[in-house]
């Protein structure tokens, strides 16, 4: 069963998301948080647990598509994923899904699902809405 592991990127934390083929679902994992460089120990702990077939990690772009100063960051960290991990990397559109992690996060908040503290996870959720729509359209 191919599975995946879906990755926020941001300068402050790295949402983390895992998934698989059959049930096409994702679920948020955990967020990175970066200190003054980035844990790659975290990852590793994590890649070597899930032992996925594929990352997926968001391309932020503008509203109109067009590339912006961290998508140069984000793409030079896909090629050191690729480097260490040996594994494909897929970009997906990360438009709008770290503000859909909000509205599902608040959603589930007034339903009584989750707490204000777990909102630390947003960039996990974020992860997550990335991965899915990756999944979406395999």
């Amino acid at each position: 069963m191919p599975s995946y592991i879906g990755i926020d990127y941001g300068l402050a934390n790295i949402g983390v998301a895992v998934g698989q083929s059959i049930t096409q679902t994702a679920t948020a994992l955990q967020t990175i948080h970066i200190k003054h460089k980035f844990n790659w120990a975290e990852l590793d702990k994590i890649i070597k647990q899930w032992q996925p077939d594929a990352i997926i990690i968001g391309l932020p772009l503008t509203e109109d598509g067009h590339t912006q100063l961290i998508t140069k960051q984000v793409l030079n960290f896909a090629k050191k994923l690729i480097s260490r991990y040996q594994l494909p990397v897929h970009e997906v559109d990360e438009r709008y899904s770290s503000i859909q992690a909000q509205e599902e996060f608040a959603i589930a908040r007034k339903q009584g699902n989750a707490k204000r503290k777990q909102g630390k996870y947003l960039d996990a959720h974020a992860a997550k809405n990335i991965l899915q729509r990756w999944l979406d359209g395999i």
